[in-house]
């Protein structure tokens, strides 16, 4: 049974009072309640609130859950949330015994010890210590620690061991080949059934003046933005790119890399990035952002491959079952933190509605005024 502060006085001379944070709770406080248990009275557990377990460390679990966890245990009767002091609940409470571990033998606050000897509460110092909570989550601090420093080296190992593929790789092969079959054809048409509604939600959600589109292949994306109305300019690095392009887009199209400013800055109010990224090494990414950010004045749209799995935060993987050029499948929250700290602003509003086939595959940013 959980008790108020008011309740307490209900209780005195009643039952063993046993006391802290338990947060986290663990086998040593098994032992010290059924050690507590088999001094003939029911137990009462005070538990210390979240204010003082957050002078040690962030409450692992919030004081009512913690309370509740604890009342459910056999040899607990009642738990209260301590508020005050142990030294006010004592003098409430008035418990025929204090009961603490006998690590605390020696160091009981004094103004507890004279609460107990003005009203004849007998201290019962128990050899139950197995462990604290304070060293099991030092030691997990630690654990997380080594394990940490082991991922940012695997992650500087994968950064600095991946190849750059070059704009000779991106040839009209690349782009036209029958391994491209299966949605993955940049013919127009076919580009123009897989898009399905995306044209249409770029003007209609961004309403851009002047886009650009970073990373743009052969200009399907432009194409069916001019078809709407919107000037949309490209930048690819493969010569094929152009040559390849619709002719109402073709002279739209520079020839540059999406990692180096080929525009002024702030000159597009939409600046579209999408499944380019996913083709970089994890440097090249950094630059991408950064570049893709310079151009924006206000909105940026972003879409690509991240890593499938429940993975750490720089875990990185590659997918060449797709395409044998897909290096780098980042953590969609590692990528928008790089946007994040170029001074934009997540739009998860926007996503929800670039989004719309529910891939997971979008990011959209505005620029942070």
């Amino acid at each position: 049974m959980i008790v108020s502060f008011d309740e307490l006085k209900n209780h005195r001379m009643a039952v063993s009072m046993v006391d802290g944070g338990f947060d986290p709770l663990h086998h040593g406080h098994v032992a010290y309640f059924y050690e507590a248990s088999t001094l003939g009275l029911p137990v009462l557990c005070n538990m210390a609130a979240d204010s003082h377990v957050d002078t040690k460390h962030t409450p692992l679990l919030k004081d009512t859950h913690r309370a509740h966890v604890l009342d459910a245990m056999g040899n607990i009767h009642y738990t209260h949330i301590n508020h005050s002091t142990t030294a006010n609940i004592l003098r409430e409470l008035q418990p025929r015994y204090y009961v603490k571990g006998k690590d605390w033998e020696g160091r009981l606050p004094q103004e507890e010890m004279d609460v107990c000897e003005q009203y004849g509460i007998e201290i019962v110092f128990l050899d139950t210590v197995r462990d604290s909570s304070s060293a099991l989550l030092d030691r997990f601090v630690a654990n997380s620690s080594q394990n940490g420093s082991s991922t940012v080296r695997q992650f500087e190992e994968m950064v600095f061991g991946q190849k750059e593929w070059s704009a000779r790789d991106y040839d009209d092969d690349y782009f036209e080949e029958e391994w491209r079959g299966q949605g993955h054809s940049y013919q127009l048409e076919a580009r123009r059934e897989i898009e399905g509604r995306n044209p249409a939600l770029i003007k209609e959600v961004f309403q851009p003046k002047r886009a650009l589109d970073m990373g743009c292949g052969p200009g399907s994306l432009m194409y069916l933005l001019y078809e709407l109305g919107v000037d949309t300019d490209g930048i690819d690095f493969s010569p094929s790119s152009k040559t390849l392009a619709p002719h109402e887009v073709r002279d739209k199209i520079v020839i540059g890399s999406v990692t180096e400013p080929v525009v002024p800055d702030n000159s597009y109010d939409l600046v579209i990035c999408r499944e380019t990224l996913e083709h970089l090494t994890i440097l090249q990414v950094r630059e991408a952002v950064r570049c893709i950010c310079k151009a924006s004045s206000r909105y940026i749209y972003v879409t690509t491959r991240f890593h499938p799995e429940r993975a750490g935060f720089l875990d990185v993987t590659d997918q060449p079952d797709v395409d044998p050029t897909h290096i780098t499948l980042l953590k969609k929250d590692f990528l928008r933190v790089l946007f994040v700290l170029e001074g934009f602003r997540s739009r998860p509003d926007l996503e929800a509605r670039m989004d719309w086939l529910n891939k997971g595959r979008v990011l959209v940013l505005e620029k942070s005024t």
